[in-house]
């Protein structure tokens, strides 16, 4: 006697997941807007330091100095998109519980999981594409703008291609932790205060301390950073060993909320 088994096929599940929240995160125009505002953010930000560099070259304040600039410099406004990012992520999430539309989405799935999942990777990869653009734009201006000038600037197309990638994975992930954190508060203000807290707030009060202060370069953004910064910290952590930091980070968000969301209501 032959049964029909009842198991839905994981991978049809997924990609509908995934069709899904892309279309739930871009049919809204104000998400639109602000993704375009977070690479525009960076591109503006890179291509103004640029200008402003030239500008210093009939300054005299700077009169026999010897100006130099080198291409880390025009992504570092990364940081200041991560915010517009981290909204974007937050309002993506808290949206589904503020209107109720948490319900039907975790109806159409077999389990809860894939919602989540493909919530992050969609996240995930519009954050991965702002970055991506935008230090692609800003590294672009400043070698439009710079080179044959008195400043002092080299770049090379692998560390420009390095860079972008390294620009579009810090955005990623900082997106993908973010997704994590929310579906665990769910409260939209709440939400906001905690995740702007950690990225923006949390890090600079806690390296001020000195008997905990080093611990403020484990912090997901601290150690993130180092893979677009060169800064010096005291655990002077490598950018990729800030990248994985950042990583471990963001999958114990992810886990902790799928636990949630697999015993709390919805």
């Amino acid at each position: 006697m032959n049964r029909r088994g009842t198991h839905t096929p994981m991978r049809p599940v997924w990609w509908g997941a995934l069709g899904s929240e892309a279309l739930k995160l871009w049919s809204l125009l104000s998400n639109r807007i602000l993704l375009l505002v977070a690479v525009v953010t960076i591109a503006g930000s890179g291509g103004m330091l640029a200008i402003g560099m030239i500008a210093r070259l009939t300054d005299e304040r700077f009169a026999g100095q010897e100006i130099t600039a080198t291409p880390m410099m025009f992504i570092d406004s990364v940081l200041w998109a991560q915010v517009v990012v981290a909204i974007v992520a937050v309002l993506a999430v808290t949206n589904e519980y503020t209107t109720g539309q948490v319900r039907l989405s975790l109806l159409a799935l077999p389990t809860r999981i894939p919602w989540l999942g493909a919530k992050a990777v969609v996240l995930g990869t519009a954050g991965f594409l702002v970055g991506a653009t935008g230090s692609s734009i800003a590294l672009g201006i400043s070698a439009v703008v710079l080179t044959g000038t008195e400043v002092r600037y080299e770049i090379e197309f692998g560390e420009a291609a390095l860079l972008v990638l390294r620009s579009g994975l810090y955005l990623a992930v900082i997106a993908v932790f973010v997704v994590g954190v929310t579906a665990v508060i769910r409260h939209i203000v709440a939400a906001l205060v905690a995740v702007l807290a950690i990225l923006i707030v949390v890090p600079p009060v806690l390296a001020s301390i000195p008997a905990i202060g080093d611990a403020a370069d484990f912090l997901p953004t601290t150690a993130g950073r180092r893979l677009i910064s060169d800064f010096d910290t005291v655990a002077q952590l490598s950018p990729w060993t800030g990248f994985g930091i950042l990583a471990l980070w963001a999958v114990a968000a992810l886990v902790l909320s799928g636990v949630l969301l697999r015993t709390r209501d919805a």
